[in-house]
This record gives C-alpha cells, sequence and structure tokens, in this order.
C-alpha cells in the first residue's frame, strides 16, 4: 500500500512540477512544532511573479510524550509534501501565505504506563496545512525565511493501536538558494 501512495504522490509531483514555468531555487526548513521537528530539503519552481510551488522531502521526528493517545509516543519517519506558495508582492521575498499537504510514513512507538505495556505503530499521515511567513533578501542569490502554520494530522492508515493525531501548529525557517 505504502509502494502505490508513494508512486501516486510521484506522479501527482511530476505533473504538477512540469506545469511550473522555471526552477526558482532550493533550500533547506526545519519545523518545529509541539511534539517534534521536521527537517526538510525543498525545491521550488516558478509559476509567474507571485505564485511558487514547492516540492519538499524530509524526516518528521514526533516527540509526542503524552499528547497521543498513549503516555508516550515517539517515532519518525520520511515524508513528501506540495506547497502553493503566494508572495503579497511580485518580487518573490517579503509576506507570503502557502497551503501545502504533506504525507508521512512514521513508525511511532508507544508505552503505557498504567497498566505497564507497549508496541509500536505504522501510520501514513496527510497533513493538510496553512503558513504565513516572511522571505528576507539576504543577497541576490539567497533569502532566509520565518513562518508560522497551522493544519491537521489525519491517520489515514494505521497498523497497530491508534496513535495520537490532531491540530498541529508549528514555526520554522527556511534558507533558499535561488538558480
Amino acid at each position: 500500500m505504502r509502494i502505490k501512495t508513494a508512486l501516486i504522490l510521484s506522479m501527482c509531483f511530476s505533473f504538477s512540477i512540469s506545469k511550473a514555468q522555471k526552477a526558482e531555487g532550493y533550500g533547506l526548513e526545519i519545523q518545529a512544532y509541539p511534539a517534534g521537528m521536521m527537517f526538510l530539503a525543498k525545491t521550488a519552481f516558478s509559476l509567474n511573479e507571485q505564485n511558487i510551488l514547492n516540492a519538499r522531502i524530509g524526516y518528521n521526528m514526533a516527540r509526542r510524550q503524552d499528547f497521543g493517545e498513549h503516555d508516550n509516543e515517539e517515532g519518525g519517519g520520511l515524508g513528501l509534501n506540495m506547497g502553493f506558495k503566494h508572495y503579497l508582492k511580485p518580487i518573490h521575498s517579503g509576506f507570503y501565505y502557502e497551503l501545502k499537504s504533506s504525507i508521512w510514513f512514521m513508525n511511532i512507538d508507544w508505552r503505557d504506563n498504567n497498566p505497564n505495556r507497549n508496541g509500536s505503530t505504522s501510520i501514513t499521515v496527510f497533513q493538510p496545512t496553512v503558513m504565513a511567513g516572511y522571505d528576507f533578501n539576504l543577497s541576490s542569490k539567497m533569502s532566509f525565511g520565518l513562518y508560522a502554520g497551522f493544519g491537521y494530522e489525519i491517520n489515514v492508515i494505521s497498523s497497530g493501536e491508534d496513535v495520537g493525531q490532531g491540530g498541529i501548529s508549528l514555526v520554522g525557517f527556511s534558507l533558499s538558494r535561488k538558480l
């Protein structure tokens, strides 16, 4: 099932990227949320003067503690996401908003204290998110961005006992190089 999901996502990414006019750049991002961190590599494709299509791949490190269904939930996994970024001014810097959707393939180890038991759950998480931020031009080729976002984690495929899902708030920063 994971292979089918990855193939479908790859086809969607390929189709969306083929519609983009030109490559804008690439970069790295770190996102933090109350129950973990995400480390991402991204590439950006210019659609026009105000719009960019972002594709990212990364690792989601979850340290949910007791935010989930169990007394302690920890784990992580790889994921992909696609985002549509709209700048308020036509210069690919300054204030923007972004709508993105992520798919994470995660393994969560969990533990309960009373009664004392533990286990592991494999999940595929769908995470739609809306973000707002500001990109600063450091030079003609480099930019630094700060942003905050809100979304929802939905466990769409699960193998094992239920683990945490629900609303998510995050903050992050990016460092990008323009082509």
